[in-house]
């Protein structure tokens, strides 16, 4: 249930960064918006991950998804954080 609330929070964050994101028309603030959302986004694609995982009838497609949802997420994490250090230091100089 806990795992779950945390998947469905990931996701509306994704979706309301996602909306600010094309909403804002400074190019820098879209950068920051769009970093953001790319780190929520990773935080869903690794909780939906987790949560393949944790089904009793494990069966291989299963496993595949979850792998390939855990390292796509993983990617877009560190990229959003990346991407999200950067903007926001350049974004107050």
């Amino acid at each position: 249930m806990f795992l779950t609330g945390l998947t469905l929070a990931a996701l509306v964050l994704t979706v309301a960064f996602g909306i600010q994101y094309r909403m804002v028309k400074q190019p820098l603030a879209r950068k920051v918006g769009q970093s953001l959302m790319n780190i929520f986004m990773g935080s869903t694609l690794i909780l939906f991950s987790i949560n393949q995982f944790l089904f009793p009838d494990l069966s291989t497609t299963r496993v595949v998804i979850a792998i390939f949802l855990g390292v796509l997420g993983i990617f877009n994490l560190w990229m959003g954080i990346k991407n999200y250090r950067f903007y926001k230091t350049n974004m107050q100089q």
